[in-house]
């Protein structure tokens, strides 16, 4: 009896922390004003295939103004958790997009390298396709992550303790994103 009244209960319950990708989709349209995988602006990251828990924590902390940006505040303002965990659910279903990058093998060598004495891989994993709360790295665009690299090292956004990960130069995190973006 107990557990009859215990599944009803939970059947009647409306699903709160499921998220739905379909609804997402309509709701996401404003994010692809900018996110737009045809000729996305270079300081602005694609969305697709990134980790939902990642896209739903940054979506988070832009609305609660924890992640500096006016035009993201704004345009998170008026988001529900609901609306954030479709948006989230969605772009994290969608195939990651790649785009072209002009890049030097030089460069991508000595990224690579970085990647390696920083472990990186440890956190993103070895394809550097992310999981959970930590982003997707492989082929994103070089010129929006090297500044998000050198805001880690400055201290400016927040990155877990990393060995190195202080003393990265500028420099360093063009080799790291010519790297990265590169990987499939």
């Amino acid at each position: 009896m107990k557990a009859l009244a215990i599944a009803m209960l939970v059947a009647l319950t409306p699903t709160i922390a499921q998220a739905d990708a379909k609804a997402g989709e309509k709701k996401a349209q404003l994010c692809l004003l900018c996110h737009k995988p045809i000729n996305p602006p270079a300081y602005i990251p694609l969305l697709e295939g990134q980790p939902r828990e990642y896209l739903y924590n940054q979506l988070k902390a832009y609305k609660e103004k924890r992640r500096p940006d006016p035009g993201m505040q704004t345009n998170t303002a008026n988001l529900s958790d609901r609306d954030m965990r479709d948006i989230a659910d969605y772009f994290a279903s969608q195939k990651p997009v790649r785009v072209s990058f002009p890049l030097d093998a030089t460069t991508v060598s000595r990224g690579k390298s970085k990647a390696e004495a920083l472990k990186c891989a440890m956190c993103h994993m070895p394809d550097y396709s992310g999981k959970k709360e930590i982003p997707r790295l492989a082929g994103l665009e070089p010129r929006y992550i090297a500044p998000q690299l050198v805001a880690f090292a400055g201290g400016k956004r927040a990155h877990p303790p990393a060995d190195g990960m202080k003393d990265l130069s500028a420099a360093d995190a063009v080799d790291l994103a010519q790297y990265f973006a590169q990987l499939e």
